[in-house]
C-alpha cells in the first residue's frame, strides 16, 4: 500500500475515534541543577486502537475492491477500443476494395 493511502487510512481511522479514547501519562523529573523536566506521553485506549485497526482493515478492503473495479473497467474499455479499431480497419479495407474495383472497371 502506498504511503499516501496508508496516511489516508490512518486519518480516516483515527478521525473516527472519539477523543475520549485518549490517555496521557505525565512524568516529572528534577534535574541536579534544580530544573524540572516534564515528559508527557499521549496514547489511545486499547478499545479505540482496536476500532482503528478494524477501520484500517475495512479501508484496505474497500481500496482493494476499488482497484479490482478499476482494472475490470480498464479491461472492458480496452476490449471496446480493440473492437472499434477492428471496425475502422474493416471500413478502410472495404473502401480500398471499392477503389480497386472502380479502377479495374
Amino acid at each position: 500500500m502506498s504511503r499516501f493511502l496508508l496516511a489516508l487510512s490512518l486519518t480516516l481511522a483515527f478521525g473516527a475515534a472519539p477523543l475520549t479514547g485518549c490517555e496521557t501519562e505525565t512524568q516529572r523529573e528534577v534535574e541536579s541543577d534544580g530544573d524540572v523536566d516534564v515528559d508527557t506521553e499521549v496514547g489511545i485506549d486499547d478499545d479505540v486502537e482496536a476500532d482503528a485497526r478494524e477501520g484500517l482493515l475495512e479501508a484496505e478492503e474497500n481500496l482493494d475492491e476499488a482497484g479490482r473495479d478499476i482494472r475490470e473497467a480498464a479491461g472492458q474499455a480496452g476490449e471496446e477500443l480493440q473492437e472499434a479499431g477492428r471496425e475502422v480497419h474493416d471500413a478502410i479495407d472495404s473502401n480500398v476494395d471499392l477503389g480497386d474495383n472502380a479502377e479495374n472497371q
